[in-house]
């Protein structure tokens, strides 16, 4: 399964050739055990699907049963105005263990398209925090800290 997601991330935010101004946009997570994580990512940008740590973090963590390895995505984008759709949500190593915390109550997610335009030059980070009935995601400048897009929650 992770091959086939990370199979079709093929869109390149910043296409090949492309010499204007760009931006560094990079996902986060955290564990909460060798098994469980939090993750918050950038999924599609205008549309359409682009690597993510959702894909990255299947596929570093294929074959090796319940324990996970997380892989978080940086990638560049062009310094314009444009829509980003940002995922908040637990992952884990085995899908199992997935199913397993949703019966339990204690897997939570969050998903949703901003408005997103960075400036040259300058690295955001998606941050987001993953709490039952409270789950929310959104983009932030890396060194200010401080939220650049509206918070997608559930």
């Amino acid at each position: 399964m992770a091959v086939v997601i990370s199979g079709c991330a093929t869109y390149q935010p910043v296409p090949e050739g492309y010499s204007g101004p760009k931006a560094v946009l990079v996902d986060s997570g955290k564990y909460e055990d060798g098994s469980k994580a939090q993750l918050f990512a950038a999924v599609e940008v205008d549309g359409n699907q682009i690597e993510n740590s959702f894909g990255a973090s299947a596929y570093a963590s294929q074959g090796r049963g319940f324990s996970l390895t997380m892989a978080v995505t940086e990638r560049e984008v062009p310094a314009r105005p444009m829509k980003v759709t940002l995922r908040a949500s637990h992952t884990t190593a085995a899908p199992i263990h997935a199913i397993a915390s949703q019966l339990a109550g204690t897997f939570f997610s969050v998903e949703g398209t901003v408005d997103f335009e960075p400036k040259p030059n300058v690295r955001y980070v998606v941050r987001g925090e993953l709490k039952k009935g409270a789950s929310s995601v959104w983009i932030e400048e890396a060194l200010s800290g401080q939220p650049v897009t509206r918070k997608v929650t559930e």
